[in-house]
């Protein structure tokens, strides 16, 4: 941030050869590329990073710091008539809770001018709940409870709420407390819980208390694991009630805060293990998953931010809990996450950013078509390079916004051999770990939710690696 400010030294003086007269000398720190727009303060968040400020002098000239955070490209220069000299002013990250500020101090025929640099402290939330950013750092690397509590169907009837029917309707038994148990046991640190909640609703959009007991029972069986649990709204999504609908915002918004409102209400009590994740995977009302126009991303921030302004109006501990939001279609492209706005907050540093990421497509969703005498895909350098460039587009929103992200979903295909699938799994967790504070959530089966061992020990071990970073 530049703080607009009088910093120009007007002086009658000479360069340092004595010989040169200046007449109406000139110096000043100004903002890149406007010598109209003097700067006197630059200020900082916490974390690592640097501004530009320009230099303007037709004198000789030295710059210093006056502590060992700042770092500047320059220290010293000659007379610039009409130019300007652009000076990097780089700082690290403040480890301490409270505000720090140096001084630069520009030094020109005996004059000076002053530049103030304050960088922000570490956020310590008054509760103790941990940040976002440790958050990120203490999941790594986590589970989905993948075709659940998000399962539904047409094909039987919903009277009076069959909840049972509906968790098992997609192929898996009801999940158990022994599941949970064995995710941790196994090494991992958190479990997705996507859930469904439109059909459990009566005609005010009133959840019913048998499906909310339901789902405070599984996250519980989470908790008491010993794991970090993120809860969503999941198929209300891609295609149902909840859409980036610009024209039907307003019907949407009341609908969506009705149930957010009690959803966290009902959560509220839980402590930081528990995040709260916005919606799924987002879709306009022509369900597009990549054209989607300009309306659609204003719908998605407008969503986003009345996500975190109702949760964080209920107060108690969800004034501190941390919030997940989602790009349109939990998409991680440069298309998807441009338009996006991360939400305004009351609280520093409790919002992650959340997309999915199933390429590279002709492995992990194997869309090729294969004929019968083809062979299954494995892993490869043209995969790897293909996967590196999206991720990095991760990686680069991390640095520059500063919020952790979390890929919610992402899986191979079942079809292809373990020894690939581990090879593409442990690429992609340690890619990320070792360059940004993205956490990883699969979504294909790890852990039998009958045996409670290990389907994929290969595989397993494999995302594992993520601990390591």
């Amino acid at each position: 941030m530049l703080i607009a400010a009088c910093a120009i030294l007007a002086l009658a003086a000479c360069s340092s050869d004595d010989s040169v007269s200046v007449s109406n000398p000139k110096v000043q720190f100004c903002a890149v590329g406007d010598t109209n727009s003097a700067v006197s303060q630059l200020t900082f968040s916490k974390w690592s990073s640097f501004q530009m400020v320009d230099i303007q002098s037709n004198i000789d000239w030295q710059v210093s710091c006056d502590a060992d955070w700042v770092t500047l490209s320059n220290h010293s220069g000659v007379p610039m008539t009409g130019k300007t000299l652009h000076l990097k002013v780089t700082v690290t990250e403040n480890p301490t809770e409270q505000n720090r500020t140096a001084n630069i101090t520009l030094t020109a025929g005996g004059q000076t001018a002053k530049l103030a640099v304050v960088q922000n402290a570490t956020y310590v939330d008054p509760l103790g709940w941990i940040s976002a950013e440790d958050a990120g750092n203490a999941m790594k690397i986590g589970l989905n409870l993948y075709n659940s509590l998000e399962a539904y169907g047409t094909w039987f009837d919903w009277t009076d709420d069959p909840i049972e029917t509906f968790q098992t309707c997609w192929g898996n038994p009801l999940v158990t407390a022994d599941w949970f148990n064995a995710v941790k046991a196994n090494g991992f640190n958190a479990v997705r819980i996507p859930v469904t909640w439109f059909p459990h609703t009566d005609d005010n959009f009133q959840v019913t208390e048998k499906w909310m007991n339901r789902v405070e029972e599984v996250v519980k069986y989470g908790l008491d694991a010993g794991l970090y649990v993120i809860l969503n709204v999941h198929h209300d999504t891609g295609g149902e009630w909840l859409a980036a609908d610009l024209s039907n915002i307003d019907e949407i918004s009341e609908k969506y805060v009705n149930l957010w409102t009690q959803i966290a209400t009902r959560f509220e009590q839980y402590d930081d293990h528990l995040m709260f994740e916005s919606y799924n995977e987002i879709l306009d009302e022509n369900k597009q998953w990549v054209n989607a126009e300009g309306d659609a991303f204003i719908a998605v921030n407008q969503l986003a931010q009345t996500f975190v302004n109702t949760v964080r109006s209920l107060g108690e501990n969800n004034q501190h809990r941390n919030l997940i939001v989602n790009t349109y279609a939990a998409n991680g492209s440069h298309d998807m996450l441009d338009p996006f706005v991360i939400p305004t907050d009351q609280i520093p540093e409790h919002l992650m950013v959340q997309v999915h990421n199933y390429d590279p497509a002709d492995f992990c969703r194997m869309t090729k078509e294969l004929n019968d005498d083809e062979e299954l895909p494995v892993w490869t350098e043209d995969y790897q390079n293909e996967l590196a460039a999206e991720l990095d587009i991760l990686i680069d929103y991390y640095n520059t916004n500063h919020v952790p992200i979390i890929i919610g979903e992402f899986a191979a295909n079942d079809k292809i051999a373990e020894e690939e699938r581990a090879k593409y799994a442990e690429f992609m967790v340690t890619y990320c770990r070792q360059k940004a504070n993205i956490s990883l959530f699969y979504w294909n089966e790890i852990i039998s939710r009958t045996t409670f061992q290990p389907t994929y020990p290969t595989l397993m071990n494999a995302l594992l690696k993520a601990k390591e970073y």
